[in-house]
């Protein structure tokens, strides 16, 4: 004989005729763990916001504090000049920017209107690109903020 496809008895169920709803200890971690993971990329994404607006900050002060020339389209500027174009290049170019080093690249490298590179010359008269400068910079400051969080 075969089983029943649908039985025809019904399941009894607790005293009260309903079904014991799942315990606390179950469902609230799930559901804290849901909402921390909803949470978690909200925040980090307003934390990195905050260190990527700090560190290109940082890199235009250093450039306005620095005491190098530089060379924008074959003019020479002071680093407070410089700090100011770059400023200005980096609002411009502010939604596009979401690393320090794509700052580097769209606002302190080169002209977009000729194409040149900017240059910079050291007090010791050594000339380099204004980009491999300020990678510099940018990679002693993450190392002096990597030691001073540990």
């Amino acid at each position: 004989m075969q089983p029943e496809k649908y039985p025809t008895e019904r399941r009894q169920f607790p005293a009260g005729g309903r079904c014991r709803p799942l315990a606390t200890r179950y469902w609230l971690p799930l559901l804290v763990t849901i909402v921390l993971f909803a949470a978690l990329p909200r925040a980090m994404a307003g934390q990195q916001a905050d260190d990527l607006d700090a560190t290109i900050q940082y890199l235009i002060t250093y450039v306005e504090g620095s005491d190098v020339t530089f060379i924008r389209n074959s003019t020479r500027y002071k680093g407070s000049e410089a700090a100011q174009h770059i400023d200005r290049k980096y609002r411009h170019f502010k939604d596009d920017i979401d690393t320090p080093e794509k700052f580097i690249e769209l606002s302190a490298t080169g002209s977009l209107m000729t194409g040149k590179p900017y240059m910079i010359i050291t007090k010791q008269g050594k000339q380099l690109p204004s980009g491999e400068w300020l990678n510099a910079a940018l990679q002693d400051y993450r190392l002096r903020n990597q030691s001073a969080g540990n």
